[in-house]
């Protein structure tokens, strides 16, 4: 059978069709056998048990093998692995059934260009073989078993050369071989079916390509097979995914080969991640450290993020757990990618798309946003979800963001910087930290990119469902659309406060201090001088979450209403038989128990910055401050004296108010861990 790939010819072969014309050689510049390493048995067992499998009634095709054929000699630059194991099982059976010298030529036509050792081996080895019904005896004190015994009878021969116990190709041969004993020990009368050539009954096969008018050079084998190493994640997956592609005529459209999945995959695509190449070191066998450069990972990990996405657009409700579930896997080890996270011909399109994206000229792949990103963003958006520098769903879901607006609009910088924000405030202000509340997040990201490109007009009109995700958020958004469509100079100062590390993109309170609230209809009310003001005193006094909230601001809060703020935070100390307050550790503090609520605490804070706007400083406050001829003694002097709230996170009283103890300590339980203030 032969078909056509890209003018390159392929048949459906066996392993003894294939030795039946030509001779097989393993060019030196390959890499040792690795499929015998005594670290790959999952690998090992799996592939062998197929093979089994095959032998006894389940045929098995063994996907491509394809390299250089010159004077009917095969030089593979794919499935070296493949053709050693099933030159192993051959020499095997037909050894333990006694057939080896039927077919001694043509498995001598096999054989290993990487060392003279390894060479001499496979040609020992069917020249000499062994005697299959008189193994070494299974002996403790010789450290031969029942897993090693078929090697240790080899190792034993005449024939067999010590020093080529130092060949890593031969140690893995010989571990393979006794992983096939194991396996295929009382199998029998298989060695007919493995010389079959019917096409409808060949056991094992594969698709030969022999490639046409393609130079193997050095340089071409140490790109696509460095020696030493086990195929990566990334390497089987691709291979895979190129047959997954053919079976479901996904490129059956495209007429020029440089068009296709397998073209770009080893061209232009990995060129882009050759760019952010990663370094690694390992020591060769003589110990030398060896520096090597790897892109496959970030190539595993870029199409795990474009498969967990797709997923989360297009999940039914029927199907949501099944969904999450992948999406968990896929978030927590990318490695486990598979042809099946691209069922349709959509998801492939996204697959190839969002590939043609960053790898254009555009240079997409180094854009970053003028919006800071905060936490979520390290380097560029791109460089983190490759090279997996930011684990967050949060990170991902920004990811989602942009790479949906270059998708669908030509770029422009201010409307793309618009809509990073929006969803930053929003990604920001709301929870996504498991697979359900992403998908959540990535449908409503996916519904506002319908309006992406003037996405302050677009949520101006939004109309918002009852049920959606971050809808607080969002209701912001919206207002803030508003305000910024009817004022546009208040774009500027609205941004500056989103900015600020206190309201990181929530600045709902601030609006308020402004006497906007949310659902007004009259957003003329919007005084940008005051909302500047407001600014000016966040930066002055609350520029970090985690800075400790200063005396002087505990002393000036005193000063509001009843001076009773600590309210916020109610508990009974039973080490002293008083009631107990908080007044605050860091700014954090403040921001979550004052600013986002919707209570008498929001408006006790806001009477203190409406207070601090017209006396210009928290000490102007403090010393203008009018002491009440009922307020308790000790309150007078915690305002009016500087040092006494100093390092004071909590505060005890009677229900008399006649007097306090401060506590410096997070729970005070003793007389000496606390200050009386009468």
């Amino acid at each position: 059978m032969k078909n056509e790939i890209n003018k390159q010819e392929f048949e459906k072969l066996s392993f003894w069709q294939l030795l039946e014309n030509r001779s097989i050689e393993i060019p030196i510049i390959q890499r040792d056998y690795a499929q015998g390493r005594a670290k790959n048995k999952k690998v090992r067992s799996n592939f062998l048990d197929a093979l089994k499998n095959a032998l006894i009634g389940n045929p098995v095709e063994l996907d491509f093998i394809y390299g250089s054929e010159e004077k009917n000699i095969l030089q593979p630059l794919d499935g070296q692995q493949r053709l050693t194991t099933l030159f192993l099982l051959h020499w095997f059976i037909f050894n333990k059934e006694g057939k080896l010298d039927i077919v001694k030529e043509r498995l001598m036509k096999f054989t290993y260009e990487t060392r003279i050792s390894s060479r001499e081996f496979c040609k020992e080895l069917i020249d000499k073989s062994i005697d299959y019904k008189n193994l070494l005896q299974l002996d403790k004190e010789k450290r031969i078993c029942g897993e090693n015994q078929l090697s240790e009878t080899i190792k034993n021969a005449s024939w067999f050369v010590i020093s080529w116990k130092n060949d890593p190709t031969i140690s893995a041969m010989l571990i393979m071989l006794d992983s096939i004993q194991a396996i295929f020990k009382d199998s029998s009368d298989l060695w007919q079916k493995l010389i079959e050539t019917k096409e409808d009954i060949r056991p094992i096969t594969f698709l030969y390509i022999k490639l046409k008018n393609f130079g193997l050079s050095d340089d071409l084998y140490i790109k696509m097979n460095a020696r030493g190493k086990a195929l990566t994640p990334f390497e089987n997956f691709k291979s895979r995914f190129g047959k997954h592609i053919e079976i479901n005529n996904w490129e059956k459209e495209l007429n020029n080969p440089v068009a296709t999945f397998s073209h770009k995959i080893d061209t232009v695509w990995t060129d882009l991640f050759w760019k952010y190449k990663v370094r690694n070191v390992r020591r060769n066998e003589d110990g030398k450290q060896i520096f090597e450069y790897t892109i496959d990972v970030s190539l595993i990990n870029f199409i795990a993020v474009l498969a967990i996405n797709h997923y989360s657009i297009n999940y039914t409700a029927n199907k949501k757990t099944e969904v999450e579930n992948r999406l968990k896997i896929l978030f927590n080890n990318p490695n486990e990618i598979s042809c099946d996270d691209f069922p349709t011909k959509d998801a492939f399109d996204y697959f190839v798309n969002s590939m043609e994206l960053y790898c254009s000229q555009n240079n997409y792949s180094d854009l970053k946003s003028d919006v800071n990103l905060w936490k979520y963003c390290k380097n560029t958006l791109f460089l983190d979800v490759i090279q997996n520098v930011k684990t967050e769903w949060q990170s991902r879901a920004l990811f989602y963001a942009q790479t949906t607006y270059l998708l669908n609009n030509e770029f422009d910088v201010n409307s793309f910087n618009d809509w990073m924000r929006v969803v930053r405030n929003i990604v920001e202000n709301s929870a996504i930290d498991d697979a359900s509340t992403y998908i959540s997040a990535v449908s409503l990201i996916k519904l506002l990119s319908e309006g992406c490109v003037n996405i302050y007009k677009y949520l101006s009109t939004f109309y918002l469902p009852q049920q959606i995700h971050a809808k607080d958020q969002l209701k912001e958004e919206i207002e803030k659309a508003k305000i910024i469509k009817l004022i546009p100079e208040a774009k500027k100062s609205i941004h500056a406060m989103e900015d600020t590390n206190y309201f990181k993109g929530k600045i709902g309170f601030a609006l308020y201090c402004i006497d906007l609230n949310f659902n007004f209809e009259i957003v003329e009310k919007f005084d940008q001088e005051k909302f500047d003001n407001i600014k000016i005193f966040f930066d002055n006094n609350l520029q970090d979450l985690n800075t400790k909230v200063s005396d002087e601001f505990k002393r000036a809060f005193l000063t509001i209403e009843k001076g009773d703020y600590y309210e916020f935070w109610k508990l009974w100390s039973h080490s002293f038989k008083l009631n107990k307050r908080a007044l605050f550790r860091i700014n954090k503090d403040l921001r979550d128990n004052f600013s986002l609520k919707s209570d008498w605490r929001r408006d006790y804070f806001k009477a203190l910055i409406i207070a601090y706007l017209s006396k210009g400083s928290l000490k102007k406050i403090i010393d203008d401050f009018d002491v009440p001829s009922d307020m308790p003694k000790w309150k007078h002097r915690l305002i009016k004296e500087e040092n006494l709230l100093k390092g004071a996170t909590f505060i005890l009283f009677p229900d008399n108010n006649s007097f306090c103890y401060l506590a410096r300590q997070p729970r005070p339980t003793q007389e000496n861990q606390v200050t009386r203030i009468d």
